[in-house]
Order: structure tokens, then C-alpha cells, then sequence
């Protein structure tokens, strides 16, 4: 495994009426795969090579689709404490194991779930703390049918809830070092005013950000972080600084060695970023490794947060100090000077109806004219956008639609294995992927003389893509010359520049020298001169 050390990010804040310069095809569309998950928050696709999409449920279940039907018994089903539209409680967040589907390595039946348990809290002493724990539970597929889990988890770790059901994050991800991600949020207090998401260690609920392991009451930890932890090593005791586990027993994680506070006394050994309002929603970008994140914010502003693997930036993300680029004016602000945090790659503010950033990918999927764009959505208002970073790395956007449907509608992105894209609409009950007929232009193959081009029919190519025809002449004729579509010959290969119109590629063929046996080269024959006739 390898280190995910801090990174590089070229910031720039924008606000509501900046355009990026690029072009979303006009005739991308939001295709419905299935309107029948209740309160869907996000897809996911295991890499196994079945084509099946998992649909993750708040309400706790799990459903697949699977050729594009949506199987009528879940894949799992878990209880969970679920408010209801708007809310950021229930099951939050799935993630396979690398090796998962894949026969012969380790984990390959493995998967983790997280989710807001148990409901109620009851009897006194079932959670942690005064709210239903944030859970992350490893799970493993039924040995006899690979489209049912088996019921039973293992907790892996607990995160002590607060009393109110916001700000949990609860994404989840395996990133390329093989260690698992997660995000949990500050535990929902107006104004982040308990100092969770800026706390390394425990810290009680009493409006005093002081406090942070010293205070006493009930004691609350890992909130308003980036988790990164070692789900592959387990049964070792846990440490005093694994805030995740009881100290002492057997742990179901381990501690990657190269996490930023581990050898700190008294900081939670599982934090890898921090200083986080609601990372409600977050990717990695499959083509890098880059870490984005989509940070709810207070009163103004939204963030998107870019971290490159090769990092050197602080670890600190700015809440409850900052709220995107702005000092926060809450009655418990951050005495100056502010500690070094990172700015966001991207900040909106809360213009019209906006209120809620949900952070989505940069696609890598079969749209040409989207790869690269990092897509994203405002839960309250509805709308989505592609942002775009120019030669400089400076990001802007554009708007793409605003459907108006009304609070807690897009909440939630995925993506699978070809890398096409998906949408859920919590409110709705709807998963969308998106969907764009390409561009297309037809180069037509063509023949002078003798000899043959393969393809010989019309080809139909992508815009920008290239096509490759080979050349074959006849016996007794050469290959004169092959024109068209901008291309070059290699020996009988001739490839067309990216097409970018309808054109014609032309193969000539002309007689050539012939050799005779006996060893003489006769010249190509030639056709006799015609008299000219005149007029007497």
C-alpha cells in the first residue's frame, strides 16, 4: 500500500455568475434507470465485471439493478435511523472492497456499509452518545447467490452521535493505496459551535471549543473529518489513540503507518484531514487518485475541496473558522491568528434557493466532450453543474439545468465501471444516468484503379476520433498515393486526423514495373499516342 500524503490544490474561489469555457453537448439528457428505490442517495458498481449497479437506499436497503431491471429482492437491508427527506440520517454510504468479485484474493466477498444506528438509542447506554452512532460495518455476499448479502455484520467502527440528525457525511470510499476513506460530518450544532471539526481528539458538547480534551461529559470524536483507515488488518488490540475502538480489545481495523497524527499523543490516529462542516458527499477521480469533496456549508457559502495525492498543503480544511474563503461570524470565532487551512478549490454562494453543495466526480466516462469536467449539484435548488479548470488550472462553470423539485432532490452521484455517470433524486425516488447520443461523421472509403481498402464500406466514427483503413494493390499495380481526412500512411496503414466532418478517403492505385523470369524489367506498357487528325 501507498501513502496518500497531503497535497497540492490550486485554488480559486467563484461565485454564482461565472461561465466556464467549454461545451456541454446539447442534446445530454438525464436517462431513468429506475424509479422504484425509495429515497435512493447514490450507485455504486463493484468492478466485478457483472455490469450490476447497486443503488444505496437512506432508508436502508440496498437494491441492484441488473440488466436493466431492479431486482425485486434487496441486496441488503439494514435498520437505521432515517428523518425523511432532507435529513442526512439512514444509510449513507457503500463501498466494495478492491478485490471484491474477484476469485482467488483475499476480501473478495467483502463490503462496508455506513448508516446512522440504532434507532432510538434505547435502552439508555445503546449508543455512544446522546444520538444514534454514525455505524461503518463490514458485511460479506451469501456464498449461494451472488445478488444477496449475508445479513450478518461486524462493526468495524463507531462515531458518537449528537442529538441531531444532520452533518454526519458518511461516504465511503477505497482509494488506490487500498485503505478506506470516510467522511463524517460535525455533528450538526448551528454554527459548529462544540469545535468538533477543528478537535484531534474527544471533546464534550458544551458550546466551548476550548475544551478540546479537556473538557468532561460525554465525549465525542472524529467529527467534521476525512477518516483513512486499514480494514485488510485486523484482531490487534486497539491503541489508546484509536478513537474508533475500544482500547484494548480487538480492533477491526488498523491504522495505515503513514496517517498525519499517528505517533501524536492524544490525537485520533484515524484522522487524515480535518476542520470539515458536512463532507455530506465525495469522490476520488479514478484517472489520479485526486480526492474531491463537496462541503455543505452554514450561511453563505458552499465548497469544493480538490486534495492531490502529492499534497503538501496543510490538513486543515478551515470550519469552524472559515466558511469557504469567508471568516465565520459565529459567537465562538477562531482567536487570530487563524491556523494555516486550505482554501477550496471552488466556493457559491447561497444565491436564490441554494444551500446544500453535493459533491459529485470529474467525469472519465464515454462523453469525449464531458471528460475532464468535474460534475456537481445544489441539493436545495436543484441544480447541476460542470465545472472545468483552463490551461492554468483555474476552475469555472456553467449551469447546466435546474429542475425545481425542490429541497433534498440531488444528493447523491455514482459512477461504474465504464465510468458513465449516474444521478440520484432522493425525493423522487429516481436514479438517472447521463446520457448523450455522441457526435458523429461518416468517412467514406474510396478506389481508383486496381487494388482494394479495407474497411470498404462507410465508417461511421465518433467526433474527434480516428478511423484506419488498410490498402491492398492488385498484382501488377502499386499504391500510388492515399488522400483524405487529413491522415497518414504507414506502409498499407493509412489513419485519418480526428474526424471532425463528414470526408472521403481515397486510395489510388497505378500499374507498376513487371519482373519476368528471366530477369529483365520491362517498363509498364504505355498507351499508344492517339494521331491528331487536321483539316485540309
Amino acid at each position: 500500500m501507498h501513502g496518500f500524503a497531503a497535497l497540492q490544490a490550486v485554488v480559486l474561489a467563484f461565485g454564482a455568475g461565472v461561465a466556464a469555457a467549454q461545451s456541454v453537448p446539447s442534446d445530454l439528457a438525464l436517462e431513468t434507470v429506475t424509479d422504484q428505490v425509495e429515497a435512493p442517495i447514490g450507485v455504486r458498481a463493484p468492478h466485478d465485471g457483472s455490469g450490476r449497479l447497486f443503488v444505496i437506499s437512506q432508508a436502508g436497503t440496498i437494491r441492484i439493478v441488473k440488466d436493466g431491471a431492479l431486482l425485486p429482492t434487496p441486496f441488503l437491508q439494514v435498520p437505521v435511523t432515517y428523518p425523511g427527506s432532507g435529513g442526512t440520517g439512514g444509510l449513507l454510504g457503500l463501498a466494495f472492497h478492491p478485490n471484491y468479485g474477484k476469485p482467488g484474493l483475499p476480501h473478495n466477498d467483502e463490503f462496508y456499509v455506513v448508516s446512522i444506528r440504532p434507532p432510538g438509542c434505547s435502552p439508555p447506554g445503546t449508543c455512544l452518545g446522546v444520538g444514534p452512532d454514525e455505524v461503518l460495518e463490514r458485511y460479506v455476499v451469501s456464498a449461494d447467490d451472488a445478488d444477496v448479502a449475508d445479513p450478518a455484520g461486524t462493526v468495524v467502527m463507531r462515531i458518537a452521535g449528537t442529538n441531531v440528525q444532520f452533518h454526519n457525511g458518511g461516504d465511503i470510499h477505497f482509494g488506490a493505496d487500498g485503505y478506506l476513506y470516510m467522511s463524517s460530518g460535525d455533528g450538526g450544532q448551528e454554527g459548529g459551535t462544540n469545535g468538533f471539526a477543528e478537535c484531534l481528539w474527544k471533546k464534550p458538547a458544551d458550546g466551548n471549543p476550548a475544551s478540546c480534551g479537556s473538557g468532561t461529559g460525554v465525549q465525542y470524536f472524529l467529527r467534521g473529518k476525512m477518516l483513512r483507515i486499514d480494514v485488510d488488518t485486523r484482531g490487534a488490540p486497539a491503541t489508546s489513540d484509536m478513537c474508533g475502538a475500544a482500547t484494548g480489545a480487538a480492533a477491526e481495523y488498523a491504522i495505515p503507518p503513514d496517517n498525519p497524527f499517528v505517533g501524536s499523543s492524544q490525537t485520533c490516529d484515524e484522522i487524515f484531514l480535518y476542520g470539515f462542516r458536512n463532507p455530506w458527499r465525495w469522490s476520488f477521480d479514478r484517472a489520479n487518485g485526486d480526492l474531491w469533496i463537496g462541503d455543505v456549508g452554514q450561511d453563505q457559502f458552499e465548497e469544493i475541496d480538490r486534495r492531490t495525492p502529492d499534497s503538501s498543503e496543510p490538513l486543515f480544511y478551515g470550519w469552524h473558522c472559515l466558511e469557504g474563503t469567508a471568516r465565520y461570524n459565529s459567537a465562538n470565532v477562531c482567536a487570530d491568528p487563524l491556523p494555516p487551512s486550505v482554501p477550496p478549490l471552488m466556493e457559491y454562494g447561497h444565491s436564490g434557493v441554494r444551500c446544500a453543495v453535493t459533491g459529485g466526480y470529474r467525469f472519465r466516462g464515454p462523453i469525449p466532450a464531458l471528460v475532464g469536467m468535474y460534475v456537481f449539484a445544489d441539493s436545495c435548488s436543484s441544480e447541476i453543474f460542470f465545472a472545468k479548470p483552463d490551461a492554468e488550472d483555474v476552475w469555472s462553470y456553467e449551469r447546466w439545468r435546474d429542475d425545481a423539485n425542490g429541497y433534498g432532490t440531488y444528493s447523491g452521484f455514482g459512477e461504474d465501471e465504464a465510468g458513465n455517470l449516474y444521478l440520484a433524486n432522493t425525493d423522487a425516488g429516481i436514479v438517472y444516468r447521463f446520457h448523450s447520443q455522441p457526435t458523429t461523421h461518416q468517412v467514406t472509403p474510396s478506389v481508383v484503379g486496381s487494388g482494394s481498402i479495407t474497411p470498404s464500406t462507410v465508417q461511421t466514427v465518433n467526433d474527434g476520433e480516428a478511423v484506419t483503413f488498410l490498402v491492398q494493390p492488385d498484382p501488377g499495380y502499386v499504391v500510388d498515393g492515399v488522400s483524405g481526412c487529413g491522415g497518414t500512411l504507414a506502409k498499407d496503414a493509412y489513419t485519418t486526423a480526428p474526424v471532425t466532418a463528414d470526408c472521403t478517403v481515397v486510395a489510388t492505385f497505378a500499374v507498376g514495373d513487371r519482373l519476368f523470369a528471366d530477369g529483365f524489367e520491362v517498363a509498364a506498357p504505355t498507351v499508344p499516342a492517339v494521331p491528331s487528325t487536321q483539316s485540309h
